[in-house]
């Protein structure tokens, strides 16, 4: 990686030895003593921002002033007496851990003023006492070489040694060589070594690293700096950095804006901070980190604001809202600036000066240490560093239920859950009214960038999330994953996308289709299916937005004005279209009802605490607020069957435009059914359809063999298609036809197979390890017709090791067999009756074939039958023999394949031979032949 020289150069701060890792000469004469003073001299630099800056800045002078507030603040409060059994009234120990922490972190604050240039408590020799003082108490009677750890390990483990070697790196002239021996011994004790994964595995990682800089202990620095190689590599399940930009932590949840914003701190501050020492860090995975930027952070950083729908619980945290932080992912970004390769460091700084420009309240510069003040001015003075635009793209992330639209002058946002992510998070007190975040709940961001900070959350009906379909006034259990694998969508040209959710409450029987249909200045929601026998109301949320100040924002209906007072509520029938002003310029709504609705409208001031939502020592806060609403929902009553709703989101137009786009609409639902959901959009030509089902199924032009999501795009020269498995179940192919001739192909992704492109198109798609991603082919409408394909044979044989296997009740092993075609074949360990193994079988021609099975002779063989898609297609097979031959080919049965598809082939166990001694089998391959009789 390249360095470059934005904040500082790495040893600034009184070093006497080149930044520079190529500077061989001079790099050859520092020793590791001196190496780790200098280090200590960058983290410092780090936490202070050095001593060669303006006071006069306002911006600096303002952080300053902070600073040394909050210092004092902590100095007067502090228990200094010889007897105190606590440093401070909001940390009594006892029970509760976070009282490490937060002494910690108060000591901290008070270090940062001490040796911070131009605070008032800048040497302060009674501060310096204090402080010192409380170190030496904190280390005989509270965390120490050998304490006994009580309640949450990470306030022991992480929270308490990251504040502690801050402090230590703060004040260590000021420290004795034993009191920093004892100090560092404490976090050696709690903080061994590096076993963790996700965002906690990096804090390990800081924590060893930095107690080793403080403790001259090389073999630390080196296992903190190791400890991060775990984390670079993208993960296709569980903790972790995903391809497609998701970000997971504790197994289930979307934490790109919480754990992962932490992971990226600790990684882009480490690897920053090591870069051109001898602990510099040279994995190769580290080139993954700043990919991270463009597709894990970069599309959830709205105009300043991190998304909550990527921040779990930590969206009930009242000190650590959207717009907060989003300056902790700039902070990284900066930071990855100054050791990333050049095209990307100038990209990031264009992404940081676009993120700065707009921000006009200035919380960047309010909330960062000194040196990223520094940092910021002079991204915003280089002339040479042009501001990014504003981004607008379409991004699935389906490794964890999450959907994003980026167009100009709005964002929007979709946050599920399935058997594959969980609900919502709620532990140690925290995310109490979560609910029905997963549920499908939308974010629509606009210039209206308060929407989800300013006390939202403690305020908006947690019953009643836009959105989502919900049983009146019902909680959710928390932590909970469903039954449903349907979830996920597709995307085109990286502008366009939908998405789709089955939706089945934990606990409840309440289910529906949900789809959402993103294009260029609307978004299209339906539901279908929606149907309960939980003996509760069912209502669709369309909107929940909160409102100015006095609740006056102007709504319309059918161009009709509404009252405007709080407390107003209405059930407007035959609601074609509405209106809702927003509370600044760019900020207003439109909402189009297709073929009309009826629509329960209600303005209201609510009033709530942080408490109600996070009860943790920590966060908790009782503090009421109030805030106006206006809510916005679809009643299905009470056990509904099979119903709908359809509506369409259309942002930052005007009343009268909002008129003018429900008399003549912009797209054509399609079908809005159980089995299909699909909408055009008519100007763009671009068709999104969500298949519900397996079996061919046909929406417009498109039909599928399977549950997909598919989106289609047409010119007058080319037809783009772009197709996926939300389910992420299938294992086998997918085959598509559109009902349309091609001349031929301009490009198609591997995964793709052409069959023919007249008279009409057919293709088939592999989606085998897919696991959600949007799958491309580009067909020629225009060009000299080109020859279909030729026809794709049989693959015959089936070599049992390499078919899919869909579901298996028991385990499967490959075995190597010289005898065997290929070499090789397939053990299924059942044990019972019943137990079953189910392929997925490409079958590329149609017509009836008889399913033969080359089986290995085995004295434990059972008895097996055979079934496809269900049907069953044979009588039950006796696959045991003790005469001779070590190889038999059995009829299982025969079948009629209507089209070339990826059918599912179970073989199931329904008894074993008196002289078998169980139920297993040694399968070859199968073949498909055609039908002799």
């Amino acid at each position: 990686m390249t360095a470059t020289a934005l904040i500082f150069t790495p040893f600034e701060a009184g070093a006497s030895v080149s930044s520079d890792p190529k500077d061989s000469n001079v790099r050859g004469v520092v020793t590791v003593a001196d190496e780790f003073d200098e280090l200590r001299e960058k983290y410092k630099v780090m936490l202070t921002g050095g001593t060669a800056y303006s006071l006069a800045d306002p911006d600096i002078a303002g952080r300053i002033a902070e600073i040394t507030d909050i210092a004092q603040g902590r100095w007067e409060t502090m228990h200094k007496d010889p007897g105190r059994t606590r440093l401070w009234d909001d940390s009594p120990f006892g029970n509760d851990s976070a009282s490490m922490t937060r002494t910690y972190d108060h000591l901290r604050d008070m270090a940062l003023a001490y040796v911070t240039h131009g605070s008032d408590l800048q040497g302060d020799i009674q501060l310096k006492a204090d402080i010192v003082s409380a170190l030496d108490w904190m280390d005989t009677n509270r965390f120490f070489d050998g304490v006994t750890m009580y309640q949450n390990w990470w306030h022991w483990q992480i929270g308490a040694p990251l504040a502690l070697n801050d402090i230590v790196a703060l004040m260590y002239e000021e420290l004795t060589p034993t009191q920093i021996s004892h100090y560092m011994a404490a976090i050696a004790y709690v903080q061994p070594s590096v076993t963790m994964s996700g965002a906690n595995r990096l804090w390990e990682s800081q924590v060893i690293a930095i107690s080793g800089i403080n403790n001259n202990d090389s073999a630390r620095v080196a296992a903190g700096r190791d400890g991060l190689s775990a984390l670079f590599p993208y993960v296709i399940a569980g903790d972790g950095f995903y391809a497609d930009g998701s970000f997971v932590q504790h197994n289930y949840y979307a934490y790109n804006g919480g754990y992962g914003v932490a992971l990226m701190e600790g990684i882009s501050s480490l690897l920053y901070f090591l870069h051109g020492s001898t602990w510099e860090v040279t994995d190769p995975a580290e080139a993954h980190v700043i990919q991270w930027v463009y597709d894990s952070f970069e599309p959830f950083i709205y105009k300043g604001n991190l998304m909550d729908m990527v921040r779990g619980r930590e969206t009930s945290r009242h000190g650590a809202q959207d717009l907060s932080v989003a300056v902790d992912v700039m902070v990284s970004i900066i930071r990855l600036s100054e050791v990333a390769p050049s095209a990307d460091a100038h990209a990031f700084r264009s992404m940081i000066k676009y993120w700065l420009q707009i921000d006009t309240d200035k919380t960047f510069m309010k909330d960062v240490p000194v040196d990223m003040i520094i940092a910021a001015n002079e991204i915003l003075t280089d002339a040479s560093i042009t501001a990014r635009n504003e981004l607008t793209t379409h991004r699935q992330f389906p490794g964890m239920d999450r959907a994003v639209h980026l167009r100009p002058g709005f964002g929007f946002g979709i946050s599920m859950f399935s058997s594959r992510i969980a609900n919502y998070e709620a532990i140690n007190a925290e995310n109490n009214k979560g609910w029905h975040t997963g549920d499908g709940m939308t974010y629509l961001y606009n210039n209206d960038l308060s929407q989800f900070n300013d006390n939202f959350w403690p305020t908006v009906d947690s019953y009643r999330l836009p959105g989502t379909t919900v049983l009146q006034n019902t909680t959710q259990t928390a932590n909970s994953r469903n039954d449903k694998t349907w979830v996920g969508g597709a995307e085109i040209l990286g502008q366009y996308g939908v998405t789709g959710m089955e939706l089945h409450p934990v606990g409840r029987s309440l289910e529906a289709k949900k789809s959402w249909f993103m294009f260029d200045d609307e978004v299209v929601a339906l539901g279908a299916g929606i149907s309960s026998t939980d003996g509760i109301v069912t209502e669709t949320i369309v909107e929940n937005r909160k409102l100015n100040g006095t609740g006056d924002n102007a709504l319309t209906v059918n161009g009709v004005a509404q009252p405007t007072a709080l407390g107003w509520s209405e059930t407007l029938t035959g609601t074609d279209h509405v209106h809702l002003a927003g509370s600044v310029p760019g900020s207003d709504i439109g909402y189009y009802f297709p073929g009309g609705a009826t629509v329960k409208g209600l303005r209201e001031s609510r009033t709530g605490n942080w408490k109600q939502l996070n009860s943790s020592s920590s966060w908790g806060d009782s503090t009421p607020h109030t805030r106006n609403f206006m809510t916005m929902l679809v009643d299905h009553g009470t056990n509904p069957t099979d119903l709908s709703y359809a509506y369409v989101l259309l942002p930052n137009k005007t009343s009268s435009q909002v008129g003018a786009y429900a008399a003549t609409p912009g797209i054509t639902i399609l079908e809005n059914s159980e089995s299909v959901q699909a909408v055009k959009e008519n100007n763009l030509n671009i068709t999104g359809i969500n298949f519900w089902t397996d079996g061919p199924t046909t929406a417009g032009l498109v039909t599928s063999d399977s549950k997909a999501s598919v989106m289609t795009k047409e010119t007058a020269d080319d037809l783009e298609i772009s197709v996926s498995d939300p389910t992420q179940k299938n294992v086998g192919t997918m085959y598509l036809t559109i009902d349309k001739s091609a001349t031929g192909l301009i490009s198609k992704d591997p995964e793709v197979t052409v069959i023919q492109y007249h008279p009409n198109v057919v293709f088939k798609v592999d989606v085998k390890d897919a696991r959600g991603k949007a799958i491309k082919v580009k067909f020629d409408l225009s060009g000299a017709p080109e020859p279909n394909p030729a026809p794709i044979a049989i693959a015959n044989p089936y070599e049992a090791e390499t078919l899919p296997i869909h579901f298996r009740t028991d385990s499967v092993t490959t075995y190597n067999d010289a005898t065997a075609s290929g070499g090789q074949k397939l053990g299924l360990n059942h044990n019972a009756v019943g137990d079953y193994v189910e392929f997925s079988l490409d079958v590329t021609q149609p017509g009836t074939y008889d399913v033969n099975a080359r089986v290995l002779k085995g004295s434990n063989s059972g008895i097996y039958q055979l079934s496809i898609d269900g049907t069953i297609a044979g009588a039950p097979q006796d696959l045991y023999w003790n005469t001779t031959g070590n190889q038999k080919d059995f009829n299982l049965g025969s079948y009629t394949f209507t089209a070339p598809g990826s059918y599912l082939f179970r073989l199931t166990t329904t008894g074993k031979n008196a002289s078998a001694s169980g139920y297993k089998l040694m399968l070859d391959y199968l073949t498909l032949d055609p039908a002799t009789g």
